[in-house]
C-alpha cells in the first residue's frame, strides 16, 4: 500500500497546481531541453471563461545559484477565455555541467482579472521540472534506468544512480516483484534521483523499478547486470 501511495505522490508532484481550480495550465508535467536545441516551445491553456494574465519564468532548484540559465519569452501575456499562449524557453548560459543532466523549475503564475465588486481572487502558481540534457547525452537516454547499479559494502548494499541522468523513481521491486519500503527521506531522494545518489537496499535483491519517462508517464524498467559490485562504480565520475 505504501508503494502505491509513493507512486501516486510521484505522479501528482508535477500536477499539484494544475488542479480543477487552476485557470491556466501547462501542456506538460515536465519538459526536457536537449542541448542541441536553440529553444523549446511550451503552451499555456486557459481553462476559464474569463481573460487571464500569465507570467512564466525559470528558477534554479539550487537556490544559492542565482546565475540566469534559461529565459521564457514572452514572459508576460494575456489569454482570452478558453484560449492558449505558446512561449519559448531559451538557454542563455553555458555554465551548467555538460557531462550530466541538470534540473530547474518552470513556473507559471496566474494573473486574474480585476474583480467587479467585493470578493476573493485566486491566483495559482504552477511549478514543473525543466531538465537540461547536454547534447552528448541525448542518444543514451532511452531506458537508462536499466543501467543503475548495486554497490556492495560490508554488511550493506545500495542502489546507485551511476548514470548521468536524473530519474523520478516511483517504486523499486525485489526479485519476487514485491515493492521495497523506504523512509520518507529516501522516497524524497528517489523522487529526484540525481547522478551519484544512492538508497539503502540492504537485505533485498533489486529486480526492477517504476519511473517517470520524458513524457511524465510511469514506465517499468528491469535492471541490467544488477549483481554488479561496488568497485565498478568507483570508475564512474558521477559517484
Amino acid at each position: 500500500m505504501k508503494s502505491k501511495v509513493f507512486i501516486l505522490a510521484i505522479l501528482l508532484s508535477g500536477l499539484f497546481a494544475q488542479s480543477a481550480s487552476a485557470a491556466l495550465a501547462l501542456d506538460a508535467t515536465r519538459y526536457v531541453y536537449e542541448g542541441n536545441k536553440v529553444a523549446i516551445s511550451a503552451t499555456v491553456n486557459s481553462e476559464t471563461e474569463h481573460e487571464f494574465g500569465g507570467q512564466v519564468w525559470v528558477d534554479n532548484i539550487i537556490e544559492k545559484d542565482t546565475r540566469p540559465t534559461f529565459i521564457a519569452t514572452p514572459s508576460f501575456f494575456k489569454i482570452k477565455a478558453k484560449g492558449h499562449q505558446v512561449f519559448r524557453i531559451m538557454k542563455v548560459s553555458d555554465h551548467m555541467p555538460q557531462d550530466k543532466e541538470s534540473v530547474y523549475w518552470l513556473n507559471l503564475q496566474e494573473i486574474p482579472p480585476k474583480l467587479k465588486g467585493s470578493g476573493i481572487s485566486m491566483a495559482i502558481r504552477t511549478r514543473v521540472k525543466l531538465f537540461y540534457r547536454p547534447e552528448k547525452l541525448i542518444e543514451g537516454r532511452a531506458n537508462a534506468e536499466q543501467n543503475m547499479t548495486i554497490e556492495h559494502l560490508p554488511g550493506k548494499q545500495f542502489l546507485v544512480n551511476s548514470t548521468p541522468y536524473i530519474f523520478a523513481i516511483g517504486s523499486i521491486l525485489d526479485v519476487n516483484d514485491k515493492p521495497i519500503t523506504f523512509t520518507k527521506k529516501e522516497q524524497d531522494t528517489l523522487a529526484m534521483f540525481m547522478p551519484g545518489d544512492k538508497v539503502n537496499i540492504t537485505g533485498f535483491k533489486v529486480k526492477s523499478v517504476f519511473a517517470l519517462n520524458d513524457f511524465g508517464n510511469m514506465s517499468h524498467f528491469v535492471l541490467n547486470n544488477n549483481d554488479q559490485v561496488g568497485n565498478i562504480l568507483k570508475k564512474n565520475k558521477y559517484i
